[in-house]
């Protein structure tokens, strides 16, 4: 089974590509919404592999000799006609992974990171994305004493609120807006991840899943410091309403508008 085939993205594809096209396929054949739940875990499998760095190379580049008696057969020959191996340069990389909130991602946090040769205070920047991975060179693990340590490789993965999203540098949230106030237009109270309070104006004639955006106000790019935007998503909301005498305006409306809705 191909991951990339699977997943319906080529071999070149980015951390953001491969999410996009994991969730797509993830709503579509989820066994809640009556799709097949055997490709359901074909997408999981392809996804937890291509979205994981480490696995992602070792996917990309098989070790043919894996799994086989004393590692590569050839380097042990060769080693042993010659009378000397290959020794590594230093330890290998560790890596590891940490789950962060969508706030600290946005203004940045220190982190200790704890790891079998001691605790490391890691920072992670403003604007960090979800999967972004950072290098610290001589941090990880020293399995080898007479060797110097190899470097900590840290993948940092983001806990998002409800109705939150985030592609790139730009922002998602997902508003509830009434029926009749997305007929009429009106203004709703965003509150953003960074505990300010922003007023949103929603345009008469408001559509389901209608984008409205609100420049400058998404996630801060982490060399350029430039935010992209906050990007609202309306869900219409229909009202239910028992008072008679709205009722019977709102159908003297209907009415004026001809029973074709038009």
């Amino acid at each position: 089974m191909d991951h990339y085939e699977t997943l319906g993205v080529n071999r070149d594809a980015d951390a953001a590509t491969i999410k996009k096209a994991y969730r797509k396929l993830a709503g579509k054949h989820h066994p809640d919404k009556g799709g097949d739940e055997a490709q359901f875990k074909k997408v999981q499998e392809a996804y937890e592999t291509l979205s994981d760095p480490q696995k992602k190379q070792q996917y990309d580049n098989p070790n043919p000799f894996e799994g086989m008696q004393g590692g590569n057969p050839f380097g042990d020959i060769f080693g042993d006609i010659f009378g000397h191996r290959q020794q590594p340069a230093r330890n290998p990389d560790q890596r590891v992974s940490i789950t962060i909130s969508l706030r600290d991602a946005y203004f940045g946090n220190e982190y200790i990171i704890n790891t079998p040769s001691g605790a490391v205070n890691f920072k992670v920047p403003a604007g960090t994305g979800d999967g972004d991975t950072y290098r610290m060179p001589g941090k990880g693990y020293q399995r080898f004493q007479q060797l110097p340590p190899g470097d900590l490789m840290i993948q940092v993965r983001l806990d998002f609120p409800p109705e939150w999203n985030k592609e790139g540098n730009n922002l998602y949230v997902r508003i509830g807006v009434d029926a009749i106030d997305a007929v009429t237009g009106t203004e709703v109270t965003i509150e953003h991840i960074n505990g300010k309070h922003y007023r949103l104006k929603v345009p008469a004639g408001c559509q389901q899943n209608q984008k409205i955006k609100m420049k400058g106000l998404g996630f801060p790019n982490p060399n350029t410091a430039i935010a992209g935007d906050l990007i609202a998503i309306a869900h219409i909301e229909v009202p239910t309403i028992h008072d008679q005498e709205i009722i019977k305006v709102l159908n003297t409306i209907r009415e004026k508008r001809g029973n074709n809705g038009k």
